[in-house]
């Protein structure tokens, strides 16, 4: 569980740092500055898929078996919205900070479908990040873009959706309950 925990605590503080950003990148630069970011992701999502594993399964709580149907119907939304976050389409002007709201979601539904400790910490730090964030930051002006950019985000979307599903007992090491 400390393995986990300081996983999440690591990540929390690699993303946090935004208020000594200008200091940070006086010393080793603006690339510097988004290598030390990347490299703390990096590293606190490595500690807590092995925290994650190494904890023995503890319950908080039951979930509904219809959260597992929520979760298969609901995700490919927020696959779509997390694609749509980083690249320039209509979906990111008419959901602001979608990717922000897509982690949300991702987060909520993964809350409901699992009810162990360690979901709990996980799925708590990532969409209580992204909840702090998505209320925080202003919002982008965005001018309308190709409608086919919105196809094309969600077209991956979905693949990203597809590939999740298939791999997710092996990039998490959870097994879907369908």
């Amino acid at each position: 569980m400390i393995l986990l925990v300081l996983g999440c605590i690591l990540f929390l503080a690699s993303h946090l740092v935004s208020f000594a950003r200008v200091g940070i990148e006086a010393r080793v630069g603006h690339n510097g500055y988004m290598g030390l970011i990347t490299l703390g992701s990096i590293l606190s999502i490595v500690m807590i898929v092995f925290g994650y594993r190494q904890m023995e399964a503890s319950a908080l709580w039951a979930p509904m078996a219809s959260s597992y149907q929520l979760t298969l119907y609901l995700m490919p939304i927020a696959t779509i919205l997390l694609v749509a976050g980083n690249m320039p389409c209509n979906i990111s002007r008419v959901v602001p900070h979608s990717m922000l709201t897509g982690i949300i979601l991702w987060a909520a539904l993964h809350l409901l479908g699992n009810g162990d400790v360690a979901s709990t910490i996980i799925f708590v730090t990532f969409g209580g990040y992204a909840i702090y964030r998505r209320f925080t930051l202003a919002p982008k002006v965005m001018v309308q873009k190709p409608v086919y950019m919105d196809a094309l985000a969600v077209i991956i979307g979905l693949a990203v959706y597809a590939g999740m599903l298939r791999f997710h007992e092996t990039l998490s090491g959870v097994p879907i309950a369908y």
